[in-house]
């Protein structure tokens, strides 16, 4: 299983969201390309990011689009606000791997025919409901159905956050995550890490492959000095 560190950029700068809530942001004094400077010497070969702005609805930022070129040796996964097909193809011209929450849900059918190792459904839960759009709304769509209908796509990667942790730094999910894996994705778990032992119940769990941070690695409660950080950074979990 590998720990995948995770970015969001709001206005350009990062921040970390307390249940996904805007009202409760917290920005950090450090530049994004930096904290990715020394998330590569720690050894991360995969990043998230997420485009907060793209995610509320507003235009989305453009500072990303540099970032694969930048760091070739990084795989960076992009979502927020991938919200139609051509969006979702940009993103993947871009060089990054797509993570499409509403449009996976609600309409899956229009993801049909993009690459299946390149497109990662973002499954964000509040219980066994999914939440759409920027977390602001659930989904009419019951769970079960929108596993179905993504995987009679090939769609099998999922990221899937637990809302109620997220930011908390509570602990992972780890009922959202298995409730995810059992329906046959392939799971990165996202939500509430607070330390690094925290990955050891994540990792039995069969068919999760990796889990996501932000807040426990930017705040140091995950330290990038650790070897146990940087053997699960490079996919040792």
């Amino acid at each position: 299983m590998q720990l995948i560190p995770s970015l969001d950029l709001m206005q350009g700068r990062l921040v970390r969201l307390r249940h996904g809530d805007p009202r409760q942001a917290t920005f950090y004094d450090l530049e994004p390309e930096a904290w990715i400077e020394r998330l590569a010497e720690a050894g991360a070969t995969r990043i998230h990011l997420v485009d907060l702005d793209g995610a509320f609805g507003k235009a989305r930022q453009g500072a990303f689009t540099a970032f694969p070129a930048r760091f070739p040796e990084i795989r960076f996964q992009m979502g927020g606000g991938l919200r139609d097909r051509k969006t979702v193809e940009q993103v993947l011209a871009q060089g990054f791997d797509a993570v499409v929450g509403t449009l996976a849900v609600e309409n899956p059918t229009a993801l049909a025919g993009l690459s299946r190792n390149h497109i990662i459904a973002a499954l964000d839960l509040k219980g066994d409901r999914i939440v759409t759009r920027g977390w602001q709304a659930p989904s009419a769509i019951a769970s079960v159905d929108a596993f179905k209908a993504l995987q009679s796509l090939g769609f099998k990667r999922a990221l899937v956050t637990d809302v109620s942790r997220d930011g908390t730094l509570e602990g992972p999910g780890l009922e959202a995550a298995a409730f995810v894996a059992r329906a046959g994705f392939q799971v990165q778990a996202s939500g509430g890490l607070k330390d690094i032992t925290d990955l050891e119940p994540l990792a039995l769990i069969p068919g999760v492959v990796g889990t996501i941070s932000g807040k426990a690695l930017l705040e140091g409660f995950v330290s990038l000095e650790d070897p146990r950080t940087r053997t699960a950074l490079a996919g040792g979990a």
